[in-house]
């Protein structure tokens, strides 16, 4: 029995300290689609969002905070979410919009089966950063 005792003790401390060492899933903030992907692309952490507008056939992305702030490119605070493939063309299919929460920065979006997407407002801009850390890490830095 005290052995019982001390598992519960030892889980009500494991699970008091889970939000201090990132074993908790984040809680996501109103204003944040339900779908929305928990992101490290900060220390706080944040949130992004793809989906497929299947009536101009384009994806859009939104990042947040982690307050829930939707943000906004530097320059380009309009409303503009289209996103585009670094590379090929065409809009990623829904079934294909999984994002991959390591990778993805709140200016651009990496899909956990490789595609890159980039904001169309500054799509030049991101594609030479992106071209930059591919060349790095072909470089193996």
């Amino acid at each position: 029995m005290r052995g019982l005792h001390a598992c519960g003790i030892c889980a009500v401390i494991l699970a008091s300290l889970a939000p201090f060492v990132g074993c908790e899933k984040p809680t996501r903030p109103p204003g944040v689609p339900n779908n929305a992907t928990a992101v490290a692309f900060s220390k706080s952490g944040g949130w992004a969002h793809c989906w497929l507008d299947t009536t101009a056939n384009v994806n859009r992305c939104r990042t947040y905070n982690w307050r829930g702030e939707r943000l906004y490119r530097f320059g380009h605070e309009d409303d503009d979410d289209v996103f585009l493939r670094y590379a090929g063309t065409g809009p990623v299919p829904e079934n294909e919009l999984a994002i991959d929460s390591a990778r993805t920065q709140a200016d651009y979006i990496w899909l956990k089966n490789g595609v890159i997407l980039l904001p169309r407002n500054a799509f030049d801009q991101y594609k030479d950063h992106i071209d930059k850390l591919m060349l790095e890490a072909k470089r193996g830095r």
